[in-house]
């Protein structure tokens, strides 16, 4: 049970609601207040209880240096690492970071945490502590021998009630082997187009583009922009009940009923382009294929969205107008393109300011400049606060970009025109393009031109 008062009110948030009497009439005897109950699930709970109170009676970053001083005094090494992997692991999923950062250096051990996408020294260890690299290589069934080559493992660990996968990576520098941990939760939320950013109109957009009986859409954006998830956002506006849909994903990030989810096994021979061939067999009617980055894998999900399929798929690609531009690079011929392009959303995730410390101020000159606004005399940011851990910033959103591929726009995309020519026909008919997405966001307060700059650049907005 968790609770918040305001007023004369109490809010409680119970799992168990068989027991809601005897919990309103206790509350009542012993506040005063009246209650008002919210039910929830239990791990939701659970949960927000953890977050709230646990690292409150365990400071993880006073336990870490603790043990970290015992590793120092252990010339002996006779200390294992057990013990600080648990508490590092515990001070990721406190700190919301996406990527722990293992670096060697010439006289020491950084540390840093990927946190709404911005890197964070948060520990340096002496050199000394370098086993910590071997430790984690045998956790996550590396070879410990090897370490000339780049290498890849994984391993599964339960943090304060949840499961989390950690993909372990080592690449060889000239100071040791460096690190680096992508923190994937196993049972992840999946959210819906809005809460991810979408504005409403193009919400709708989204959903007719995923509601399409065949075809193909793409998702493109840099690593770590958030591309997976929207797939899946989209996903769930599907009657999952009446389709069949399959999947193909390296590694499988949502777990989702209704789907026949597979993973990518390359040392088995199970790719992503071979994967759709076998899919073809058990009729599906909604193909996901993790990503596209060859040749064989783009021509094999086209040919399967001219053959009555709907294909989902991601391309790394800077631009939505820029996929068409790598799909011909790849090999697709312009007419499959024509004959198959659906739409393509271009995002990326850029950071929110803090509820807890935003404050108003007057917009400079330069940045007025930037929003392309002279008008506009109020901006927003962060003041720093614990919440935040002084950063300003809490979370993140989509700044995004929907091309629609029309009859038009195919037929263009089929005459082998210019780019400049789609991209004028596409402004021309409601494309809006991810810098005045971004600038809106900068203008309603959710994010500050310091963050638009540090995202999509100074020159090119």
């Amino acid at each position: 049970m968790s609770w918040h008062s305001t007023g004369n009110q109490i809010d409680i948030a119970i799992a168990d609601h068989f027991t809601i009497n005897d919990v309103v009439q206790l509350i009542t005897r012993q506040t005063g207040l009246r209650p008002r109950i919210h039910c929830t699930e239990k791990n939701k709970l659970i949960n927000r209880i953890n977050a709230s109170y646990y690292f409150l009676e365990n400071p993880v970053e006073s336990l870490l240096e603790k043990e970290i001083n015992l590793l120092k005094q252990d010339t002996e090494h006779a200390r294992g690492y057990e013990k600080f992997i648990s508490l590092l692991l515990q001070y990721a999923i406190k700190m919301r970071a996406t990527d722990i950062h293992i670096r060697p250096m010439a006289s020491s051990v950084s540390i840093a945490f990927r946190i709404d996408g911005v890197m964070a020294a948060v520990l340096a260890l002496p050199s000394n502590l370098l086993r910590l690299i071997s430790a984690l290589k045998l956790k996550s069934e590396i070879d410990i021998a090897e370490q000339r080559l780049p290498q890849d493992g994984r391993f599964a660990e339960s943090i304060l009630n949840n499961n989390y996968d950690f993909r372990v990576s080592t690449i060889i520098t000239e100071h040791g082997e460096n690190m680096v941990m992508r923190i994937l939760p196993v049972s992840s939320a999946i959210m819906g187009l809005p809460q991810l950013g979408f504005y409403p109109a193009d919400v709708d957009m989204v959903k007719e583009i995923f509601s399409e009986p065949s075809g193909i859409v793409l998702l493109t954006g840099p690593t770590g922009s958030g591309k997976s998830t929207t797939l899946f956002a989209g996903i769930r506006c599907l009657d999952l009940m009446k389709k069949h849909v399959v999947t193909v994903e390296n590694p499988v990030e949502y777990r989702i009923p209704l789907l026949r989810q597979t993973q990518v096994n390359e040392k088995a021979g199970y790719t992503f382009s071979n994967a759709i061939r076998y899919f073809l067999r058990h009729d599906p009617d909604v193909i996901l294929v993790g990503e596209i980055r060859d040749q064989i894998t783009a021509e094999t999900a086209v040919s399967a969205s001219t053959t009555g399929h709907l294909v989902l798929s991601t391309l790394h690609t800077n631009s939505a107008l820029g996929a068409i531009s790598r799909l011909k690079d790849m090999g697709v011929n312009s007419f499959l393109i024509a004959d198959s392009l659906l739409g393509v959303v271009s995002q990326r995730l850029i950071r929110k300011i803090c509820p807890h410390c935003k404050e108003e101020y007057e917009a400079t000159l330069e940045e007025k400049k930037y929003l392309d606004d002279p008008g506009i005399n109020t901006l927003y940011r962060g003041a720093s606060c614990d919440f935040c851990a002084g950063t300003g910033y809490h979370g993140r959103t989509l700044i995004y970009e929907i091309l629609r591929v029309d009859q038009k726009l195919a037929a263009l995309i089929d005459d082998n025109a210019t780019l400049d020519t789609i991209t004028e026909y596409a402004i021309g008919h409601g494309f809006t393009n991810i810098f005045d997405v971004c600038r809106e966001k900068v203008r309603e307060g959710v994010t500050t031109v310091e963050e638009a700059e540090r995202v999509l650049g100074k020159m090119r907005i």
